[in-house]
């Protein structure tokens, strides 16, 4: 099976944020977190993060550079990641219910966490499970994207993966995951979707837009 690229309508995504206050279902990981940190509620979105140590086994926890930190400073989860310098494939474990849907982002932003200036043209290979997912591209020390995938599980755990394709060391800010009951019908365990792109539903303009928040 392979990922399907669609375009997700903000007015849906939404409609699975109107219980974080409950949480039912909601996984929200700041990799990076020191674990002493952990859990931490966002006093913005009250929604609590937990730190990632068991949720993957090796890579190194990071701060972003202070300097490099103007994206990071309104979103706390950003301001620390995990780097997986050694081995190709290293995958988060993160648990489902089988049969269930699920919504999962990843969000990053390098901010010179090594502090040599190297951020550009650095990329490296998501995968969900076994299914190719995307590439991240890294163009400079503050570029900020989130990639987002609705799935079906097919156990009581599922796979996220980074893959270091030599182009540098792949990294994460945050984890987050959904259950999201009846949305999406048409995603099963054999046909999952990624996000293509995302558009403005308004009426004024019909602007067109790529969401970096």
């Amino acid at each position: 099976m392979a990922l399907l690229a669609v375009f997700l309508a903000a007015f849906l995504l939404a409609a699975t944020a109107v219980h974080v206050a409950g949480q039912p279902g909601f996984l929200s990981i700041d990799c990076g977190l020191d674990a002493a940190r952990s859990p931490r509620l966002d006093s913005e979105t009250n929604i609590t993060y937990v730190s990632d140590g068991s949720f993957v086994d090796g890579g190194e926890n990071h701060k972003v550079e202070a300097n490099q930190n103007n994206s990071a400073k309104s979103v706390i989860s950003l301001r620390t990641l995990r780097s997986f310098p050694y081995g190709i494939r290293n995958c988060y474990t993160l648990p489902t219910q089988s049969g269930s849907r699920y919504l999962v982002r990843m969000e990053f932003m390098q901010g010179n966490y090594e502090g040599a200036n190297n951020a550009s043209s650095m990329s490296f290979d998501l995968h969900l499970g076994s299914n190719y997912w995307g590439t991240f591209h890294v163009y400079d020390a503050t570029y900020y994207w989130a990639f987002e995938a609705v799935f079906t599980a097919w156990a009581s755990w599922v796979p996220v993966c980074l893959v270091n394709t030599g182009n540098g060391t792949p990294f994460v800010n945050t984890l987050e995951l959904r259950l999201l009951g009846e949305l999406y019908p048409d995603v099963n365990i054999d046909q999952p979707m990624a996000m293509f792109d995302r558009v403005d539903m308004g009426v004024d303009d019909f602007q067109r837009y790529v969401c970096r928040c």
